[in-house]
């Protein structure tokens, strides 16, 4: 990739008040037609690849996407280039030259005077993928990204025009991003490029905060997130899924008590009613669906909870769950509400995974949950801490109900008759 000959690569630099650090320098002294680049967060990936993009969009007629999974994380690289242009460009953006959309769903570069264009895309919507020719196809946070997205849109997208690709990421287990960036390392491949940097080898990432995300996170999220190690089971939260599979759901029983966890949805998300038996741990009714009314759902929580000997309910309370969850202690039911937040998430979900590798559940093989359970992950946020929660475009909503029926549960079954439960209303 070679910058317009009008413009000096260094004069530009200067002009947008970035300049590449070392390590930026040998991937773009180095960069092919594929290039992939896993590399620690704060490395400058975003920086590196909104002044590729930049010095793209300077030549005449060249067409380019931005790809990630939401269109939140492509405003990183967009934010760059508005900036960048303001300084270097100015007065062509004065002159409507450069013209600049920021819609939701719609964002876009447009340098009128040469006829190339950027945009802004997120895998989300798939079909928003299709139809356009591209010269570069930037994919952000691809390890996050779903294979299908760029065997299946984006790279038909390059074919006509003989385009090039640019993957940029924090690994997440061994998954698609790790088989392309294996691909270019091959020294046997013309086209493909492979780069391996860790945070630290940002010369501004300061040693102090190295030193300080070591102690703070798990060394799984540390590994991946820093140091940039593809790890065999990075991406799974749970480990031992298929160990503690076992037997059927079941009916009631007279003189068991049972703890129910209650996961809300309604349109796009799915309402999850998990039961388990306090006196085997073993999962024993699940039930999930969507798209019913509140009053609908009250019922059906209201009904399974009272046949199954009046469970115990601990259930999602945030936001419209506040109500609903004042509502069902109205009809009669005992209820714990448990509030999200990213403190509350991490404590519930690493509670499961306990009691899932130590072998103090089980549940019948139910290929929606058993799918979640593989799938779901971590992913670090701006403020350097750990989210738990499903890959984007993927449901979590039977490991959440799962995790609330664990959380009353002690360590251990609870034989029938060694405790009571809690009677409301005098209807047990």
């Amino acid at each position: 990739m070679t910058i317009n000959k009008t413009i000096n690569k260094k004069k530009l630099q200067e002009k947008i008040h970035w300049i590449p650090h070392s390590n930026q320098q040998i991937i773009l002294d180095g960069m092919k037609r594929f290039t992939v680049i896993c590399a620690g967060t704060r490395f400058g990936k975003s920086a590196l690849c909104a002044y590729v993009a930049l010095k793209e969009i300077l030549k005449t007629g060249k067409r380019i996407w931005v790809v990630a999974p939401t269109y939140d994380l492509t405003r990183k690289i967009y934010t760059y280039l508005n900036i960048w242009i303001g300084l270097a460009f100015n007065d062509d953006v004065k002159k409507g030259l450069f013209r600049m959309s920021d819609r939701i769903g719609a964002m876009k570069i447009l340098n009128k005077k040469r006829n190339s264009w950027i945009e802004f895309k997120s895998a989300e919507n798939p079909t928003s993928l299709l139809g356009e020719e591209l010269d570069l196809v930037i994919v952000d946070e691809c390890s996050r990204t779903k294979k299908e997205i760029w065997e299946s849109y984006l790279y038909s997208r390059l074919t006509s025009r003989k385009g090039s690709a640019i993957f940029i990421s924090t690994p997440f287990g061994k998954n698609w991003f790790f088989t392309e960036w294996m691909k270019a390392k091959d020294p046997e491949n013309p086209d493909g490029a492979a780069f391996h940097f860790t945070s630290r080898d940002n010369p501004y990432f300061s040693e102090e905060e190295w030193e300080k995300a070591k102690n703070v996170l798990p060394l799984q999220v540390f590994k991946q997130e820093h140091e940039a190690v593809f790890l065999d089971d990075a991406a799974s939260v749970f480990r031992g899924i298929h160990e503690i599979v076992s037997g059927n759901l079941e009916d009631k029983k007279s003189g068991h008590f049972y703890s129910m966890g209650v996961d809300l949805g309604k349109h796009e998300d799915f309402t999850v009613l998990c039961i388990i038996d306090r006196s085997t741990h073993k999962l024993i009714h699940f039930d999930r669906f969507k798209e019913l009314d509140w009053g609908f759902q009250k019922a059906r929580i209201f009904e399974t909870a009272k046949k199954y000997n009046h469970a115990r309910i601990t259930i999602d309370s945030t936001g419209i769950g506040d109500p609903i969850t004042d509502d069902l202690r109205r009809m009669g039911l005992a209820v714990d509400d448990y509030k999200y937040t990213n403190k509350s998430k991490t404590q519930l979900i690493e509670k499961l995974s306990i009691f899932i590798e130590q072998k103090r559940i089980f549940y019948p093989p139910i290929p929606e949950l058993l799918d979640e359970l593989e799938s779901f992950g971590y992913h670090l946020t701006p403020s350097g801490n750990y989210k738990y929660g499903a890959p984007e475009g993927m449901h979590d909503d039977c490991v959440n109900s799962l995790a609330l029926a664990v959380w009353p549960l002690p360590d251990h079954p609870v034989q029938p008759g060694e405790s009571k439960p809690i009677i409301l209303n005098n209807e047990l």
